[in-house]
């Protein structure tokens, strides 16, 4: 749940599954100071209309004039519960919180909880270190005797959380993350790893968590654009892939770096209660936009339960990344990588109006049940009905978020091109995609260039459709759709400063066109870039820039002007303005210089 600000205004939108919520709340922080979001946080999550949640409870029983208030609404909450781990997370959030001011029943309420309802088998990632860093909170801060809903003894389940932990820490930050680089689950992870920093009675494991929040935090600063996380992600919202400015993560990034239009988040104010801060490397990563940069990230694919031949043969996912002080193209190589929501490429800029899409993408809504079975242990039809119960876009043909075996990637810099040799697919055999509603100028030249030119204000695009399609209105924005299995795009950004007037953009890219002689006969296309680049690109083959072909170096995490790890280090560095910053998760601690 997303509740955006608009400045100097009251208004405040709810952004839910359930729609779009109205409000009024006093504004009084300014963006530039950390302390006054904090107490802004704080404050918006005491308003009654924003509703009956732990966030809620919580804020108002840490603030003295509130708590009565307060505690009768946690008595509400936790009268019933639910099995879904996110709501199990929240209520142990809250407890942990506010569990010096609640009466012994309500806190016995919470171990009776533990004790007699299981959680609903999970999958993500974002999932596990939720519920492995509170089972952890419960074991430590519960007393001796408690008893826990799986049958285990306390020992055992600090063992096995505690073992979880260093797991996926030692994973993520020596061979890349799965769920990766997500604007909607990075900030439970985040929240997570704060509130083991705050309120484990273990130095190592506080220690640990910390680091890890500033490794999860450096990883998103350098892909921050203006309150935006750009680029690929392992799972994303439909929603905020429409509107990238409005996820959680981009609520992370007005509390921690001043930047974007201001939003709320419950993770958020989770984060609001810590007294953690990013390192000032950090937040330089996040906001310093001067000049453009290239980044490339290892990261991996979900889990894999079995091969049924849809997913890539090697688990390591290539990243790459054109940042630009006012826009970012970034892309996977395709392919299926993880089970639903996965957003493989796009191009995200900075708007004039936070309330206008300023995003561009397209993909191929795979959809049929065999797309699940390499991540679920079930049968192709009982793991689509259990998706199709937890995600009902999933299966819908304007869904904007999902991978697809039949997609293939290839970015240099701020050129993309993307190809699509759509096979045997029951469902949705077409090409989507997503066009922003609202730009200065976008002009369709079908007929002769073949070139859809877009002027959105200080950023232009050129979109190279290779097959008839039709543009009509849809949900946040205008949809692309082509109905050839074997389809491609190019796309091609670029910054007003660097191009000049829009005039002379569209006379520079209407004047190139791709080869596409060999693309019937085997799925291949050369095209020279505006800037003079060769790109030579066959669907599951070579791709090469001026003849060679473009690798990230085999022993890197992070390979950036920026940021920089070696795979296995545990080592990740910011090269700052001030001189580089390590984040060394082998001596637990934060160093500077060489």
């Amino acid at each position: 749940m997303i509740m955006r600000s608009i400045p100097r205004a009251i208004t405040i939108a709810i952004i839910s599954a359930a729609g779009v919520v109205s409000l009024s709340v006093p504004t009084s922080a300014q963006s530039d100071d950390y302390a006054a979001r904090r107490d802004t946080i704080r404050a918006f999550f005491m308003h009654p209309d924003v509703g009956e949640n732990y966030a809620s409870a919580t804020a108002r029983i840490l603030s003295e004039d509130h708590r009565a208030d307060g505690i009768a609404m946690f008595d509400r909450l936790s009268q019933g519960t639910s099995p879904e781990i996110m709501e199990r997370f929240r209520m142990t959030a809250a407890w942990v919180h506010a569990r010096r001011f609640l009466p012994d029943t309500l806190n016995e309420r919470i171990h009776y909880i533990w004790e007699q309802f299981p959680v609903r088998p999970f999958y993500g990632e974002h999932e596990r270190v939720a519920y492995f860093s509170v089972l952890y909170l419960a074991v430590r801060l519960f007393p001796e005797d408690a008893a826990y809903f799986n049958g285990r003894s306390r020992e055992a389940n600090e063992q096995d959380a505690r073992g979880f932990l260093l797991h996926w820490m030692r994973e993520v930050t020596e061979k890349g993350q799965r769920e990766f680089d997500s604007p909607t689950y990075a900030a439970v992870c985040v929240t997570s790893m704060l509130l083991l920093r705050d309120f484990i009675p273990d130095d190592d494991m506080r220690a640990r968590a910390e680091l890890m929040a500033q490794w999860l935090l450096a990883d998103f600063a350098h892909d921050h654009l203006n309150g935006n996380y750009v680029g690929a992600h392992g799972r994303e919202n439909l929603l905020s892939a429409m509107q990238p400015i409005s996820s959680e993560m981009s609520s992370i990034s007005w509390l921690y770096f001043g930047d974007g239009p201001r939003l709320y988040s419950r993770e958020q104010l989770l984060a609001a209660l810590s007294d953690f801060r990013p390192h000032p490397a950090v937040v330089e990563l996040a906001t310093s936009r001067r000049d453009t940069f290239v980044s490339w990230e290892r990261k991996r694919t979900e889990v894999r339960v079995r091969d049924n031949g849809l997913t890539p043969d090697d688990e390591d996912i290539i990243r790459y990344t054109y940042m630009h002080p006012l826009f970012a193209m970034g892309s996977i190589p395709g392919g299926l990588v993880q089970s639903r929501e996965q957003h493989s490429w796009d191009v995200t800029w900075i708007s004039y109006d936070p309330d206008r899409p300023a995003t561009l993408f397209f993909m191929q809504p795979y959809a049929d049940p065999d797309a699940l079975t390499p991540f679920l242990p079930h049968s192709e039809e009982l793991a689509f009905r259990n998706i199709g119960s937890l995600d009902p876009y999933w299966g819908a043909l304007t869904k904007t978020v999902g991978g697809s075996p039949y997609e293939d990637v290839f970015q240099h810099r701020n050129t993309l091109i993307a190809l699509y040799d759509i096979g045997d697919v029951t469902r949705f055999p077409v090409l989507t995609g997503f066009l922003p509603p609202k730009v200065d100028t976008m002009m369709v030249d079908s007929l002769d260039s073949g070139w859809i030119t877009i002027n959105a204000g200080d950023v232009y695009i050129g979109v190279y459709p290779f097959r008839e399609y039709r543009i009509s209105d849809g949900m946040f924005g205008r949809r692309f759709i082509s109905r050839d299995r074997r389809n491609g795009v190019i796309v091609h950004a670029a910054g007003r400063s660097d191009a000049g007037a829009f005039e002379d953009f569209q006379r520079r890219i209407r004047s190139t066109r791709p080869a596409l002689t060999a693309f019937d006969s085997d799925a291949r296309v050369t095209y020279t870039t505006i800037d003079g680049d060769v790109l030579d690109f066959t669907f599951g083959g070579k791709r090469t820039v001026n003849g060679t072909t473009p690798r990230m170096p085999a022993d890197m995490l992070f390979s950036s002007r920026w940021l920089t790890s070696r795979t296995g280090s545990g080592i990740l560095t910011i090269h700052a303005s001030s001189g580089d910053v390590h984040i060394d998760m082998n001596t637990l601690e934060i160093r500077s210089g060489d």
